[in-house]
């Protein structure tokens, strides 16, 4: 998981303002610092890192968006969005490709082998077609437009200073991780449906947005606080297997139920009926670790803890 770079403004700063244009533009900077590892054909981690910057910085323009009466950066949400598609497309195939390497090492039946071996060769297929379309994306003439959108929406939004709603950056860290924690608290009832694909993929994302709120206070706050804040990207990996495992489970029994014209024969079908299987069992493993992790969380009041965290920063 891509570590987020730590922001050099501390949040006792006087001017909240002035600390959330220096965190902007450095998340910014992060994002494009990722562009030549991204680029690269072979670029896997590089393509990684880039998606989870834009996912950050989305997710702060997004926090100090809803604490604000009007915020034009939410317009360059938008752009940033594309890339990050572009940039899922590629990751996505890379994941899967992953994930069946690594289970073509269990097979030991030929025919299973073959037919993973075929849906692997397909996954590079698609990898390289999304790649071909980030490129397009990640042009020099595309980041500085998105760069010099980026920047005249923030000089906009930080000149306006009666759009903040809050007058310290104690208020908008208290407002920010309540909001967060009320998002995911309204759905965390997911846990107890393990086959609600859409309600848990919601709950994944919610628990994104947390652990960036946290992620960006993270510098002045407690010990406490930050074995919270790994306690909930924990929380994220088991809901990110958990939600990966639904898209091959999806594929596999979509190939499998097809009609006639569409649907898996020979090695392949041999191969989907293996994978599915396995999984299954994965994802079960998955969902039964975040069941457990919440079931630990509300023991240990994990969510009300986090409420407090800026009262006792």
């Amino acid at each position: 998981m891509a570590k987020a770079v730590q922001v050099a403004a501390p949040t006792n700063a006087g001017d909240p303002q002035e600390w959330l244009a220096c965190v902007l533009r450095e998340r910014f900077a992060e994002v494009v610092s990722n562009r030549e590892a991204a680029l690269s054909e072979s670029g896997v981690e590089g393509v990684h890192d880039m998606r989870v910057a834009i996912r950050r910085l989305r997710s702060i323009i997004s926090d100090f968006a809803e604490i604000a009466e009007k915020f034009p950066l939410k317009t360059v949400r938008k752009d940033l969005k594309r890339l990050a598609d572009a940039l899922g497309g590629v990751r996505d195939a890379d994941v899967s490709i992953e994930a069946l390497e690594k289970l073509r090492e269990k097979a030991d039946d030929e025919k299973v082998i073959a037919g993973i071996d075929i849906f692997t060769e397909r996954f590079r297929e698609k990898r390289t077609e999304a790649f071909d379309r980030l490129n397009s994306h990640l042009s020099p003439e595309s980041i500085d437009e998105l760069a010099a959108q980026f920047e005249k929406a923030l000089d906009a939004s930080i000149e306006q200073r009666e759009l903040f709603t809050v007058t310290n950056l104690g208020d908008a860290q208290a407002e920010i991780i309540s909001n967060r924690v009320d998002e995911f608290r309204k759905l965390a009832d997911a846990f107890y449906d393990p086959f609600s694909v859409k309600r848990l993929h919601r709950l994944r994302i919610a628990g994104k947005h947390l652990r960036y709120a946290i992620e960006l206070f993270l510098p002045d706050l407690q010990t406490d606080a930050k074995e919270l804040a790994e306690s909930v990207a924990k929380m994220q990996t088991h809901l990110g297997n958990v939600h990966d495992h639904d898209q091959w489970i999806t594929e596999m029994r979509s190939g499998l139920t097809a009609k006639k014209n569409r649907e898996l024969k020979g090695d392949e079908r041999k191969a989907a009926e293996w994978l599915l299987a396995r999984f299954a069992r994965r994802r079960s493993k998955s969902y039964k670790s975040a069941l457990e992790l919440w079931s630990e969380w509300e023991n240990k009041e994990v969510l009300q803890k986090l409420n407090t965290i800026p009262e006792a920063n």
